[in-house]
């Protein structure tokens, strides 16, 4: 039972901090099959989404993570870049509207509603939240 409120917790989590969600039917061992593009830049990128804010880490092979905290919660993701998708390893995939390596734009969708997350680069982790950081730098 604890691990059914857990999972349902997570969710509403994940649909209150980020105001939607675009789910897949990836399962983690098919995430973790996945093989990623490759970009030929890396790094931090960061910016405000509501009242999160949103931390990509990124290598050059299109692997990282994805950090977001509203001073409330925490959640933090793997993730892997497919051409324009972002895939973490809970199952939510983000649109990615634009990604230089100067500026990531990534879009999410549910029922037509969505969110923008709008990011500059962020290589000094100035613009990061603290508990973000603890997460990306362990």
């Amino acid at each position: 039972m604890a691990v059914v409120k857990k999972v349902l917790l997570s969710g509403a989590l994940a649909l209150g901090l980020l105001g939607c969600t675009s789910m897949t039917t990836m399962t983690p061992a098919q995430f973790n099959q996945l093989t990623p593009t490759q970009i030929p830049f890396s790094g931090y990128w960061s910016g405000t989404t509501g009242t999160a804010i949103s931390t990509l880490k990124l290598d050059r092979q299109g692997r990282g993570q994805l950090c977001m905290d509203n001073r409330q919660d925490l959640m933090s993701y793997k993730v892997k870049l497919l051409n324009n998708e972002l895939y973490t390893d809970q199952g939510i995939k983000f649109k990615v509207k634009e990604l230089t390596s100067q500026t990531a734009v990534m879009q999410m969708s549910l029922l037509g509603v969505g969110a923008t997350f709008n990011m500059g680069k962020d290589d000094q982790l100035k613009q990061i939240s603290v508990l973000c950081q603890q997460v990306l730098n362990r």
